[in-house]
């Protein structure tokens, strides 16, 4: 629609390994942004409005049409005036020259609106394509808290069913078989309730280019992170970015419409020339008019003032704009270094602690030391910490979707289909 562009226009880090199989009901995010781009009932309307600039910028070029002026004089009177025998008829075509560049500002600010409408259309493609990816990342979410609740669900009817077989020795109450077994049913409900859940989701994400899901998952790895350049340099980028640009744009065509405003404050002049007919005296003449308002005062003062105060709003609003996005994109920097350093330490501290502590009880369950109750706990905090691990990741994921949309630049991912901020049309 306006200058090239990449695939893809807000980059998230959650896409899956080269090596990732894909089956007819997976959906791949490159898949997702396309279908936006193309069906997005947000983004269909944009081809109307840039045909409703053209036609401005068509109206903005025309000039002012000539005028054709017919007078009859000294007739239908009285005495030597009566009847027609004295009348004298002046044909007339006047043209009006516009003065001050009027046709030229007006060209100026229709290509300034037609820039903002492009403007526009690309801070709402960077919005709905951060909303796909966000629904995209809902679904992969659910995903993998599935996974995560099936292996949760497998531990307990493993535990389950040693308990059963140990309670037939006497080894293990009735109690604590119940309170397996509740645990086992809690975790089926969890798994329907997910199943609903996903189907939701799903629904949601192929509601962004508004057609039935034809698929029933998604492709990706929420583990997949990305290595984020420098804070200076996702500063710098900021200049570039659509937000920022949207109010560039806005400041531009205020400028043009406050010398659109300034041009028709001056007076144009109209010239003209014909031809007169004396029929008493049976002789022709030509005729000559020039004529100019007399500007005592600027009839479109008023318009100007407007126009210079809204020029100086939209100056105004890109400075705060810009200050805005840099706090926001300074905060979100120092959030997602922080997730990632909790990221990091769960995954080399935590998580192998957990898993030596099932280990540990697991021998000592074997050997007598621990009982059921034990091992049991053991597992769940292991579980807890892989399930803290996928809210870290996703939150992590959500938020680099929120600073891309922000910065409009690429983050470098480990994965194959990174989202740059650039798309082709």
């Amino acid at each position: 629609m306006s200058r090239p562009y990449c695939k893809g226009a807000v980059a998230l880090a959650l896409l899956c390994v080269a090596s990732f199989s894909v089956t007819a009901q997976e959906l791949a995010i490159t898949t997702a942004l396309e279908r936006t781009l193309t069906s997005s009932p947000q983004l269909q309307l944009y081809p109307y409005q840039l045909r409703i600039d053209e036609a401005k910028t068509l109206q903005a070029g025309l000039k002012p049409n000539p005028e054709l002026g017919v007078s009859v004089e000294n007739v239908l009177g009285n005495g030597s005036l009566s009847g027609v025998k004295s009348a004298e008829l002046t044909l007339t075509l006047s043209q009006v020259i516009e003065l001050g560049d009027k046709r030229q500002r007006r060209l100026e600010s229709a290509s300034a609106g037609k820039a903002l409408t492009q403007a526009q259309y690309e801070l709402d493609r960077v919005d709905v394509l951060a909303k796909t990816m966000t629904d995209y990342l809902d679904v992969l979410e659910l995903q993998t808290v599935r996974s995560w609740t099936a292996e949760r669900l497998v531990m307990e009817q493993n535990a389950l069913q040693v308990a059963t077989e140990r309670s037939r020795a006497g080894l293990v109450t009735d109690a604590d078989v119940l309170r397996l077994k509740s645990r086992v049913l809690k975790s089926q409900m969890d798994l329907k309730a997910l199943k609903a859940e996903l189907q939701v989701a799903v629904r949601q994400l192929a509601a962004n280019w508004s057609n039935e899901p034809d698929f029933d998952t998604v492709q990706g790895q929420l583990a997949v992170l990305p290595m984020l350049p420098s804070l200076n340099e996702m500063l710098a980028a900021i200049d570039s970015s659509p937000q920022l640009g949207f109010y560039l744009t806005q400041e531009r065509l205020a400028g043009t419409l406050q010398n659109l405003a300034i041009a028709n404050g001056q007076t144009d002049l109209t010239v003209g020339a014909g031809v007169r007919r004396n029929e008493q005296l049976n002789e022709n003449a030509f005729v000559l008019s020039v004529s100019m308002p007399l500007a005592l005062s600027n009839p479109n003062a008023g318009e100007i003032e407007a126009a210079r105060v809204t020029s100086e709003r939209s100056a105004h609003q890109l400075k705060l704009s810009r200050q805005q996005l840099q706090l926001s994109t300074g905060r979100l920097y120092q959030q997602l270094t922080l997730l990632s350093e909790q990221i990091h330490d769960q995954q080399q501290a935590i998580l192998p602690a957990a898993e030596s502590v099932v280990q540990s009880t697991l021998k000592g369950y074997e050997t007598g030391i621990f009982d059921m109750t034990d091992l049991l706990s053991a597992h769940e905090d292991l579980l807890s910490a892989k399930r803290n691990m996928i809210d870290a990741q996703a939150q992590f994921h959500r938020q680099l979707v929120e600073l891309e949309r922000l910065v409009g630049m690429p983050l470098v991912v480990n994965g194959p289909a990174a989202l740059p901020s650039r798309m082709k049309e």
